[in-house]
């Protein structure tokens, strides 16, 4: 922007066009954030240029670069998709979406000399600190921004992202792209909560969760958005989601992929941005039958 270099990240083509010769590359959405703190992410005030240029390196053995096209972008998700003219393709990855906690993976990515970088760790048994997105998953590696998170058979888990060793799950973005073809958007629910999974406290913590209160699963309500229809509703701190339309959560993961199913199925069946639509959220000790949420999309 204006002469000045205002992100670096690394990127993998998804998908190739033999007759237009466009590639389409997935990244991420910080490449063209002008202003980030992990407090202005989690409140949504983070700023984005999207007509920034954007230059794509091809690494090739002339080490060719092109100017890649902005095509859609998701501040929540913070992901975004880019067009190249490319005029061979390079091998499309195979995405996987199972996730196991402590599943040993590489985390692919390039150096500021463009060198790639590979980066050993496992899936942590932990959720989303109290600024980061509940769609995260966590590695132990370096953060390379955009870059390939694959499994030892080479299939891609997700893709690296920032703060941190934080990436997206690739059940998250095949969700998020397939959304972009049907909708234009990605809509979602605003739920008005912070929540913690039970799963990855201390073994201590959880017994006495399990002796006190006989439940050994489900997210802990954090914090709730002042104003927001959870508080409305009466969910306070403390409380235990244990399920979310009948299906029970675990991990936030677990609840975004869930909410992003509700969204689609609610749009498949007619329904409307900005829209109103009845979910069933069931806690520990209560059951509120009749919270009312609205879909939104960036």
């Amino acid at each position: 922007v204006d002469g000045k270099l205002m992100a670096r990240s690394s990127g993998f083509l998804i998908d190739w066009d033999e007759g237009s010769k466009e590639g389409t590359v997935l990244t991420s959405a910080r490449i063209i954030c002008s202003k980030y703190t992990a407090l202005t992410q989690w409140s949504g005030t983070d700023e984005y240029v999207p007509d920034a240029e954007i230059i794509a390196h091809l690494l090739d053995e002339d080490e060719t670069t092109v100017p890649a096209i902005l095509f859609r972008y998701d501040k929540h998700i913070n992901i975004a998709v880019l067009k190249v003219n490319l005029d061979l393709c390079a091998k499309i990855p195979r995405f996987s979406s199972d996730i196991n906690y402590g599943q040993e993976i590489l985390v692919l990515g390039r150096d500021e000399r463009l060198n790639m970088t590979i980066a050993h760790g496992c899936v942590n048994f932990m959720g989303p600190t109290t600024y980061e997105r509940h769609h995260y998953l966590f590695t132990g590696c370096e953060p390379s921004i955009g870059g390939m998170v694959i499994d030892f058979d080479g299939h891609v888990l997700g893709m690296a992202n920032f703060p941190g060793t934080a990436y997206i799950p690739s059940s998250i973005v095949l969700k998020c792209l397939d959304m972009w073809k049907k909708f234009q958007c990605i809509p979602r629910l605003h739920i008005g909560m912070k929540l913690s999974p039970i799963k990855f406290l201390d073994p201590i913590h959880v017994e006495r969760i399990f002796r006190k209160c006989n439940i050994d699963s489900g997210l802990i309500v954090k914090e709730v958005s002042h104003g927001s229809i959870a508080e409305e509703l009466g969910v306070r701190p403390g409380d235990v989601v244990d399920s979310v339309n009948g299906e029970c959560v675990a991990t936030t993961v677990e609840l975004e992929n869930l909410i992003m199913r509700i969204c689609e199925n609610h749009l498949d069946q007619g329904g409307a941005i900005g829209s109103c639509m009845d979910i069933l959220v069931c806690f520990f000790m209560r059951c509120l039958t009749a919270i009312y949420f609205y879909i939104f999309y960036q």
